[in-house]
């Protein structure tokens, strides 16, 4: 008994070790996963993953849930977010750590307003809802930055650190091709259900708050941004529209070094507009415009083993 103790204790180890160590999508190959079924007319944006489940979001707050399956997606369901409306782009969704209920399917699912235009007053919106695979949507909670000095432009985003139990916020300063635009991180503790259904926070609370051009001159100050994603220590942040002059790019932040890791051009085999990722068993899902979804391999180098 007791060496079976230790042999879990050690297993158990090495897999938090191996969990740590970033994934490098340097030479990554990409491969079409899957065609998406949304509602015509409305671009895609945002999405997120639990389990085998894929959420993808369009332009007003419009959802399908599907099952991935077989190198695939399967729909399941298709239905407006309890947020729904003109002013919410859906730009960005991640799921949380808490259940609105101990028997929910799903952890709230944070969605990012991302519009210049404001929501009952209100700027850079962060909605949780509760979503299931049967039942209508809820909106139990909404997010909002007190932001009196304009730190951020119109498009802000919110991320959640699950492993540190963080709320990131990111977005540029002015616009994406404004003069004197940069990219802002500022970092929040991750507000709970219980602290009630509107959250102020304001920046003097932040638990940090830096312009990444200020750290690493590498990343530009003018490109069009889209969604982002967290994994391990990494920010994977999809960038460009698919074009020549806007090319689809992925630059790798490190949160804890706060410098690139990496800067992987991607315009070749995705001549589609970046939406939103999340890691996948190893790999990066992406979610286009006109290109549907697709994966992102590593190539199987000394970083990028199981």
């Amino acid at each position: 008994m007791k060496y079976r103790t230790l042999s879990l204790c050690l297993l158990t180890a090495i897999m938090s070790l191996t969990a740590c160590v970033p994934v490098d999508f340097t030479n990554a190959s990409v491969q079409k996963y899957a065609d998406l079924q949304g509602v015509q007319k409305h671009s895609y944006q945002g999405m997120a993953i639990w389990d085998n489940y894929l959420v993808s979001l369009q332009n007003t707050g419009w959802a399908t849930i599907y099952r991935m399956q077989n190198g695939g997606l399967q729909m399941l369901r298709q239905f407006p977010l309890a947020s729904q409306m003109p002013e919410n782009h859906a730009n960005v969704a991640f799921f949380g750590i808490e259940r609105y209920h101990k028997n929910d399917q799903f952890p709230l699912l944070y969605v990012s307003q991302c519009s210049k235009q404001r929501h009952n007053g209100m700027k850079d919106v962060c909605f949780v809802e509760r979503i299931s695979l049967t039942e209508a949507p809820r909106l139990v909670q909404t997010i909002v930055l007190d932001d009196p000095n304009g730190l951020f432009g119109y498009a802000l985003q919110w991320m959640i650190d699950s492993k540190r139990k963080l709320l990131i916020g990111y977005g540029n300063t002015v616009e994406n091709m404004g003069k004197g635009n940069r990219w802002r991180t500022i970092v929040f503790p991750l507000p709970r259900l219980s602290d009630g259904p509107v959250v102020h926070l304001h920046p003097r609370n932040a638990l940090d708050n830096y312009c990444i051009q200020d750290l690493d001159p590498r990343f530009p100050s003018n490109h069009i941004g889209q969604g982002a994603c967290i994994k391990g220590d990494q920010m994977f942040i999809p960038v460009g529209v698919g074009t020549e002059a806007q090319p689809s790019i992925l630059y790798v932040w490190n949160l804890q070094k706060k410098r690139l890791d990496n800067i992987i051009d991607f315009q070749k085999q995705v001549p589609h507009e970046f939406e939103d990722c999340e890691p996948y068993r190893r790999s990066l899902i992406m979610q286009t415009n006109g290109g549907g979804v697709v994966r992102i391999k590593p190539h199987h180098g000394k970083n990028n083993k199981r």
